[in-house]
């Protein structure tokens, strides 16, 4: 995958012979989100930030971004930046406390704070980044070159994360501490159904996981992304195109082509706009 992502997505799957062996592309890593708010997807960005994007690795793959809550969002401070944090705090029955973390890792300044984007936070030092992050829910070229920014929400999955950001903020601090100034809650009051959670983050490459034929029928089957990003299957007989869309919308992870030609053919899914 080349970044920046004004492209497509795609993953392309080869296909050579008369259908009957079947080459594998390398997908690109992607992150999904499940929040209360609804899930969606984030392409990462190992090329510009590959530190950061296995720092973010390591901790979602191992829980602990599970149960854990948007502690801070400024989108209610128009002339500041436009931002929702979280990777910083988990939820442990009624109480909430500091995610363990690994060493700090270096700053790998360089993409935009572009709205969309994700971002790991930091302490004054530009090389403390440990487990939080932040989404950039407008742009915000005020953070460039100053933070790292490792990864871009798919498709209508800033749609959740605008829903995050319109969350109404109070100050927890006399409860919570001073890092809680800017805490978003569904109601002004502290219990845990009123916290914005992040249910779970999962990195796994998106990829063609498996391809059967019989006959003129073939089979796609891949790692499926939430229902705010929708997959489109494209086919062609050469590598160098013309594609032709055969499938669109598509978010169960699967795709059965009933008119697949007999010769050579290439496979390849995008994420619909």
């Amino acid at each position: 995958m080349v970044w920046p992502v004004l492209r497509p997505l795609l993953i392309a799957l080869l296909l050579f012979g008369p259908l009957a062996r079947a080459a594998f592309a390398d997908g690109p890593i992607v992150a999904s989100f499940q929040s209360v708010l609804g899930n969606f997807d984030v392409l990462l960005n190992p090329v510009a930030a590959p530190i950061s994007v296995a720092n973010f690795t390591g901790y979602a793959n191992r829980g602990a971004y599970d149960t854990t809550l948007i502690h801070r969002s400024t989108t209610g401070k128009p002339f500041s930046i436009q931002i929702v944090q979280g990777g910083g705090f988990e939820l442990i029955g009624n109480s909430i406390t500091p995610i363990l973390t690994d060493p700090p890792i270096p700053l790998e300044a360089g993409v935009a704070n572009t709205r969309g984007t994700l971002a790991m936070a930091r302490a004054n030092d530009p090389n403390s980044a440990t487990s939080q992050w932040y989404f950039n829910v407008t742009s915000n070229p005020g953070l460039d070159f100053n933070y790292t920014v490792f990864g871009r929400v798919l498709g209508a999955g800033i749609s959740v994360v605008d829903a995050i950001g319109k969350v109404l903020v109070y100050d927890a601090s006399e409860i919570l501490g001073p890092t809680f100034t800017e805490l978003p809650l569904f109601a002004n009051t502290l219990q845990a159904q009123n916290l914005v959670l992040i249910n779970s983050v999962r990195v796994e490459p998106f990829a063609i996981t498996n391809f059967t034929r019989s006959g003129n029928t073939a089979e796609l089957r891949w790692q499926a992304l939430s229902t705010n990003t929708p997959i489109r299957v494209e086919r062609s007989t050469v590598l160098s195109g013309p594609w032709t869309a055969i499938a669109t919308n598509l978010i169960s992870g699967s795709f059965t082509d009933t008119n697949a030609p007999s010769g050579s053919a290439f496979y390849r899914l995008i994420t619909e706009p």
